[in-house]
């Protein structure tokens, strides 16, 4: 390597180094949930990143992280509570650095024995989650509420997630869940994440997670099944 090549890369390495030293860390701000208490089961979570350039980050509820869509420097995003305290955190991540927030929020809500979450990781795109039931019966989109209490709460169809699909009282038997990947934005895949939280709050709770690429649109693909042994009734 001669003297002329060994400077300009040395030009190279000094001029990336003083943009990623000139930029700060991203500053993340949580507008709602303020903290406090709510008797709301969907809480909107909102807030802003300092960063404008950032296209996501992370939030994280109870430990469970998804991705978080950004646009502009916002964030804007509805999701289910969990009865009791749910902390709720959002982080961002740019070269210079981490920046993170985080609330805390007491729900008053019913309890839910079961809670079923759909995240991806691309933009733009539209993911359907569905749920069938031990009894067949299946809630999506377009039949949201089911005869044994299943609910669809949340309908994502601009990208990331989270599409929550919930039941105060789970049924004896097999689930399927299954994704409708019906609108690409032209990405070539799509990987989706399904966070299943069986039980919460007893000695009988259950996590399951279940992982799958989508590589092609139209149709209905499952992405697992798990087991209620025994019908549970949440007081």
């Amino acid at each position: 390597m001669n003297i002329r090549t060994l400077l300009s890369l040395l030009t190279l390495l000094l001029c990336g180094a003083t943009t990623a030293w000139g930029r700060d860390a991203p500053k993340v701000t949580i507008n709602t949930p303020a903290g406090g208490w709510t008797s709301n089961r969907v809480a909107r979570i909102t807030g802003s990143i300092s960063d404008a350039s950032l296209r996501v980050g992370t939030l994280s509820v109870n430990g469970t992280e998804r991705p978080l869509p950004l646009r502009g420097g916002n964030f804007d995003l509805s999701l289910v509570l969990s009865p009791g305290i749910n902390v709720i955190e959002v982080a961002a991540t740019n070269e210079a650095g981490v920046g993170r927030a985080k609330v805390s929020v007491f729900a008053k809500v019913p309890k839910i024995d079961l809670r079923v979450v759909l995240s991806w990781d691309t933009d733009g795109t539209d993911l359907d989650l569905h749920v069938v039931e031990p009894s067949g019966e299946e809630a999506w989109y377009q039949h949201k509420e089911t005869a044994s209490g299943g609910s669809l709460d949340v309908d994502v169809t601009t990208g990331y997630g989270p599409e929550i699909y919930t039941q105060a009282n789970s049924q004896a038997g097999t689930y399927q869940v299954l994704v409708d990947y019906f609108s690409d934005n032209g990405n070539a895949q799509t990987e989706v994440k399904v966070d299943v939280l069986l039980h919460e709050g007893t000695d009988r709770e259950e996590r399951h997670t279940f992982r799958h690429m989508l590589t092609r649109t139209g149709g209905k693909f499952e992405v697992g099944t798990f087991e209620v042994k025994a019908a549970r009734v949440v007081q």
